[in-house]
């Protein structure tokens, strides 16, 4: 509350005495001018005080109305010194809120938000639905781009597997040619510079062995016979190829089924063997009579 001291602070003095003007000194190049007082304006003191008094709280008023906590502070704090200046001014709100919550409680008033209230929001739903749907959209748009940039990666990292892979059998294939013409030189050198085909092949293979032709001839193979002569010794029919097996195939069947033609007249008479009477000689020996 502004009382008689602090307005003689702030700079009003009594109409009786001169009013020295003093000009503070400057820190920079340039002298900052103040603005000159009106030659028509009054100090008047009496008229200030009573205004003062008509808008200043009674004294006899309760706290309840002015809700103003005073803290007094113990020591003194640097305000150049930043970290403990903002520290005081925190201890200060802490401590002053305290003090208020404890005059709340004595008074019996509340002073927290109750759990069902709910206040009107400052912006509306459509407002608010909008704003979500532009964070949804630039959190799309940011997944987006970190999808493309993978792929991006994906596809050089392909690439350069590829690359590899192409290097690799390049040079597969130059050693397969180194060795097949470091072959040839050798066959010539050799004495067997005519032609390929009669050559033997000296590729070493995984167990470091080169590939030897067998000159030995198995009996009972024929020449051109690639299994070994395993084919021949299946049995039946499955060994046998041509007029042999159809042969074996034709007495197979005539075994089982016949020889063909009409069976029901093979014992039927004729005229001639009713004519017959050979057998009726009186010899019963049991010889059947051939046909």
């Amino acid at each position: 509350m502004l009382d008689e001291e602090n307005i003689n602070d702030l700079g009003m003095e009594d109409p009786d005495n001169e009013v020295i003007d003093s000009e503070p000194e400057s820190e920079g190049d340039e002298d900052v001018k103040l603005a000159e007082p009106s030659k028509t304006a009054v100090n008047n003191r009496d008229g200030l005080l009573d205004k003062l008094g008509d808008i200043s709280w009674p004294e006899n008023v309760g706290w309840i109305h002015k809700l103003s906590v005073d803290i007094d502070r113990e020591q003194e704090v640097d305000v150049n010194d930043d970290l403990t200046r903002e520290l005081a001014f925190y201890t200060q709100a802490l401590e002053g809120t305290r003090q208020a919550f404890l005059e709340f409680q004595s008074m019996g008033i509340p002073f927290l938000r109750p759990s069902d209230y709910y206040a009107e929001m400052v912006k509306s739903d459509a407002h608010m639905e909008k704003v979500k749907g532009r964070l949804l959209a630039e959190k799309r748009k940011i997944e987006e781009s970190e999808e493309r940039r993978k792929a991006r990666e994906n596809k050089k990292i392909a690439k350069e597997v590829q690359a590899q892979k192409l290097k690799e059998r390049a040079k597969q294939k130059k050693e397969e040619i180194e060795s097949v013409k470091k072959w040839r030189k050798n066959r010539q050198h050799s004495g067997f510079a005519g032609g390929d085909k009669d050559g033997d092949l000296d590729f070493a293979f995984e167990d470091g062995k080169a590939f030897e032709r067998s000159n030995k001839k198995q009996p009972g193979v024929a020449p051109g016979d690639r299994s070994g002569g395993k084919a021949g010794k299946g049995g039946g029919r499955r060994g046998m190829k041509g007029p042999d097996k159809n042969r074996k195939n034709r007495e197979f069947r005539n075994s089982k089924f016949g020889y063909g033609g009409r069976k029901g007249l093979n014992k039927q008479n004729t005229s001639e063997t009713t004519s017959d009477v050979r057998g009726f000689n009186g010899n019963f020996s049991g010889r059947k009579r051939k046909r």
